[in-house]
């Protein structure tokens, strides 16, 4: 018995050229679409904007970020098309529950210059009427036809400025008002585990429980195992493209689906197990196949090229976690005790360990730096990432291991409210690592109740003597905890962390890269890897602090001077009266 759901799955990755449902246009008409698609909480928002009163929204952003899925959404919600009906490439439907019209664009892009100025203009313009509208353009072609239509470079710089902003309210631009929505902007993080419990809904698998090569099959053995510990393997895949949209290396939903369809048959189809070259089928077929290794992109111990193709499992393996000591490798490589793996990815994992380790043991000449041992360590590695036994303390130490000393508190600041305590400690950490960006050295940190701001050669590093121009007051720095609402997502709330100075007007937010850099920083790092966007936004932070903290130049006889010693810096105060020095 065949399972077309897997052909489907197979068709929304682009490993292999058998991808027609990759794009939402083709996506929709397939009848297994609506079964895994996400319901967006910004479809309902702008479903409500469209019920309030005409309104012209516009949404843009990249390709792949779902905009063409949204309008389908929202006219399904009025029910304006009916079940997997494609979308045309404009059109305008009368809306009984809204008693108006709805003009939409599919996608704006895909369309010649003069149609592109015809179809922004009717869509501006229809309010006039009493209507709606709703056009979908990547980025490039609008900015491109509001200039062409209104030859104004202010119009372009207003677009942007709405675009980086993206809080969902209506904006005049050249005169229209309009709902600008940049979905490039928006936090797809928080779709993963939908979309992942959506491709393993259960009446999905029904035809694979009832085939005949059901114990054999990898991909339904695939389906029990992610589905046995789907909680923690969510928990897993949330952080990793957490990681990736805090390091702005943002995915796609349409980047998410590939990599997560991929994770699940790795394009393996029914005919290929039905008798097609894999119907003696072993533990390690089932092995080679497992979720935990096709995430990954691998067939085993094997890279797959195929694989790479999906830009997710490129960033992964240049993360290289696979190849990080955890916690349960001695449990596992010494003991042979594979207890905290699940149940489903115990019974694949142990099998195969013994096997080969019994060959590598009495084959092998260096069991420790061989590479199929040690790739072998990877694969089972890889298996206690995604189906270990984690509680919430396991896990956390998990993605420190993983990721980043500091992503676990980075998680935990950002999604819960933190107490005078944890805040304590963050302060401590983040102003001993200001201490060494603007003194040089921690010495004298620990007794010292300022942060010296002496002047700085550039290129050249910290020197000996330097020339003192201000201090901070350790007790002026502060850091504030806010809840950042989204206007039209309330799943997209989240805690910010913030850096103030008394002197300071602005406040400066803490990203994980700025907090990753501050920690390596206060544990000693001399030099670290450092985001061109985070450098700029430290070299900010620093002029800000030097333009309000800098001493005034009202006395210009008496200079100061930070010396550093072996102690810590010292402040030497020089003064110049009637052509002689006094030094202090």
């Amino acid at each position: 018995m065949s399972n077309e759901y897997i052909s489907y799955l197979n068709s929304l990755n682009n490993a292999n050229s058998s991808n027609e449902n990759a794009l939402a246009e083709a996506q929709v008409t397939n009848p297994y679409y609506e079964k895994i698609r996400v319901e967006r909480n910004l479809g309902g928002y702008l479903a409500k904007k469209l019920k309030e009163k005409p309104i012209s929204i516009i949404l843009t952003g990249h390709a792949g970020d779902g905009k063409t899925s949204l309008v389908y959404q929202i006219l399904r919600q009025f029910e304006l098309i009916k079940v997997n009906e494609d979308l045309k490439i404009h059109d305008e439907i009368y809306s009984e529950e809204l008693s108006k019209s709805i003009f939409y664009v599919k996608d704006m892009s895909e369309l010649s210059e003069d149609e592109q100025n015809i179809l922004l203009k009717k869509s501006l313009n229809i309010k006039e009427e009493g209507n709606s509208s709703i056009l979908v353009s990547n980025t490039g072609p609008l900015l491109n036809t509001f200039k062409r239509i209104y030859n104004s470079d202010e119009v372009e710089m207003q677009l942007l400025e709405l675009m980086d902003n993206n809080d969902g309210t209506e904006t005049e631009v050249a005169g229209n008002e309009i709902l600008l929505i940049n979905m490039a902007r928006i936090d797809n993080v928080i779709l993963a585990p939908k979309i992942f419990n959506n491709l393993l809904e259960e009446d999905l698998w029904v035809p694979c429980q009832e085939c005949q090569n059901s114990t054999i099959c990898p991909v339904y053995s695939n389906y029990k195992t992610l589905s046995g510990n789907i909680e923690n393997v969510n928990h897993v895949i949330s952080a990793f493209y957490r990681w990736m949209f805090e390091n702005d290396r943002r995915l796609t939903v349409r980047q998410i689906l590939s990599h997560l369809s991929f994770s699940i048959t790795g394009n393996l189809s029914c005919s290929d197990i039905d008798g097609n070259g894999l119907s003696d089928y072993t533990f390690e077929d089932i092995f080679l196949y497992n979720s935990s290794n096709l995430f990954f992109g691998y067939i085993g111990i094997n890279n797959n090229d195929d694989a790479n193709q999906i830009k997710a499992i490129r960033e992964l393996q240049e993360l290289k976690l696979d190849s990080k000591e955890l916690k349960n490798d001695y449990s596992f490589f010494v003991k042979h005790d594979f207890s905290f793996l699940t149940d489903e990815a115990r019974e694949i994992a142990q099998p195969i360990w013994e096997k080969y380790n019994r060959h590598y043991t009495y084959s092998s000449l260096n069991l420790l730096t061989e590479k199929d041992p040690y790739e072998l360590r990877k694969a089972i590695r890889r298996m206690q990432i995604l189906f270990g036994k984690y509680d919430e303390e396991s896990i956390s130490n998990l993605f420190s291991n993983l990721f980043s000393p500091v992503f676990s508190d980075f998680l935990h600041f950002r999604n819960k409210k933190i107490g005078m305590r944890e805040t304590r400690v963050l302060r401590n950490k983040i102003t001993k690592a200001l201490y060494f960006l603007f003194v040089g050295s921690f010495n004298g940190y620990d007794v010292s109740d300022v942060i010296y701001l002496p002047l700085v050669r550039l290129g050249s590093g910290f020197q000996n003597v330097q020339l003192l121009q201000g201090k901070i007051e350790k007790r002026e720095i502060k850091l504030n905890q806010e809840l950042k609402h989204s206007n039209f997502d309330m799943d997209e709330n989240h805690f910010t962390l913030e850096i103030k100075f008394a002197k300071v007007n602005e406040t400066f937010p803490i990203s994980l890269m700025l907090f990753d850099y501050l920690d390596k920083i206060s544990k000693g790092a001399v030099s670290t890897k450092i985001n061109p966007s985070l450098s700029h936004g430290i070299d900010t932070m620093k002029s800000r602090i030097y333009e309000k903290y800098r001493y005034d130049d009202i006395d210009i006889i008496t200079t100061e001077v930070l010396v550093h010693t072996n102690v810590g810096p010292k402040v030497i105060s020089i003064e110049v009266d009637n052509n002689e020095m006094y030094v202090e």
